[in-house]
């Protein structure tokens, strides 16, 4: 009888995987870019664009804590981006360290550049100082990112976000981690793609439920509309997931995938330390709704049993050839979406590391995933 419920366990968690990738992931790989909403490389400008096209302005909000050395790096290639009217707001979030000065050098170079200075805040974590800055925002569309992220080696961040919301009212971005040596690294990039593999993924298959903080894009209507951050105030993070998640349809929003678009941020280098920041990304898994709850936890689920019950079978002699089978259809077929998807994610060097890292994230839900109900303050 054990050795029927472990086949069967395989079998079911086997079929469950390749119907996700095949139903599900597979969107992503084969999702086509309209060409008019592209930025092309070569394009030294935004003017002629806005010749023939009435784009709207734009209010770019940045949360900053004792962000004053990722301030000095990243700022000035958001500041210096090209597109004909954008304000650039800056909320300091009471910082102790020379946030305050930094940010006062760049006041007198760039007048687009606004300041809001907090010291109290209604809401709990990052979503005080961002409501903050909405509050403060001039403009109807917002587009957000954080302190410590970058555009990749573009001046048209801008302009590919704004074109590809495509007329919806919310554009979900892609923020990648920079390409450091080490496994970690590795791991980091990884996790990244597979995070983006999974909204993105969804989002197409018409259940979208969340977008990356790093890189979005809305209109404030959507904000004012459900009273902002006030259904999750009493949870620290959630400024994006949660967000997203109450104000997304099937119909109002729209992937971006231009590589013009994606905001880089600077990768963790120790293990504790990435594990602190995953605690905080996902602490708010408990509070999306049952049904993406559900959704979720079926893919987590059927692909830890499927490596569990296969390395049991396998150390038990049990019908070896059935799970070897198994492990190589799903292996393949993973890899051949893998495949596609990384080349449009910039990611081509991950995909020879893919069969590795996706056994190796068996461990993520043992060791990373129970720290998930620990409840954390901090909000970066």
């Amino acid at each position: 009888m054990p050795e029927t419920i472990l086949k069967l366990i395989f079998f079911g968690a086997t079929v469950c995987q390749l119907l996700f990738w095949f139903f599900v992931f597979s969107r992503l790989a084969f999702y086509k870019i309209d060409k008019k909403n592209n930025v092309p490389e070569s394009t030294p400008s935004c003017h002629a664009l806005l010749a023939v096209t009435i784009l709207p302005p734009i209010s770019i909000i940045i949360c900053a804590r004792n962000e004053a050395e990722n301030l000095s790096k990243n700022l000035p290639s958001i500041l210096n981006q090209e597109y004909d009217s954008f304000e650039v707001i800056v909320v300091n979030d009471a910082s102790t360290d020379e946030t305050s000065e930094v940010l006062n050098g760049f006041v007198l170079r760039y007048e687009h550049l606004r300041i809001i200075n907090i010291a109290d805040k209604k809401i709990l974590g990052k979503k005080g100082a961002l409501a903050a800055g909405i509050e403060a925002a001039k403009h109807e569309w917002l587009l957000l990112t954080d302190a410590d992220c970058y555009p990749s080696g573009s001046k048209n961040w801008i302009l590919g976000m704004i074109k590809g919301v495509d007329a919806k009212e919310i554009g979900l971005g892609y923020a990648p981690y920079e390409k450091r040596d080490g496994f970690l690294n590795t791991f980091i990039r990884y996790e990244t793609v597979w995070t983006a593999i999974q909204y993105m993924g969804f989002a197409l298959a018409g259940e979208p439920y969340m977008g990356v903080g790093r890189n979005m894009i809305y209109m404030k209507k959507l904000y004012e509309k459900v009273g902002g951050f006030q259904k999750h105030a009493h949870i620290a993070s959630g400024d994006d997931d949660l967000f997203i998640n109450s104000v997304i349809s099937r119909k109002n929003f729209s992937i971006i995938l231009n590589p013009e678009t994606f905001m880089l941020s600077e990768p963790q280098t120790r293990w504790n330390a990435y594990f602190t920041q995953k605690k905080r990304h996902f602490s708010t898994a408990t509070s999306y709704t049952l049904k993406h709850k559900m959704m979720l936890g079926t893919l987590s689920a059927s692909h830890f049993f499927y490596f569990v019950t296969a390395v049991s079978l396998l150390a038990l002699k049990i019908s070896t050839i059935f799970v070897l089978l198994g492990l190589v259809v799903r292996t393949l077929v993973m890899w051949f979406f893998y495949g596609k998807i990384l080349r449009r994610f910039h990611e081509h060097n991950l995909f020879l590391w893919i069969p590795l890292l996706d056994v190796v994230y068996v461990f993520f839900y043992l060791f990373f995933l129970p720290a998930l109900m620990i409840k954390t303050r901090k909000w970066r």
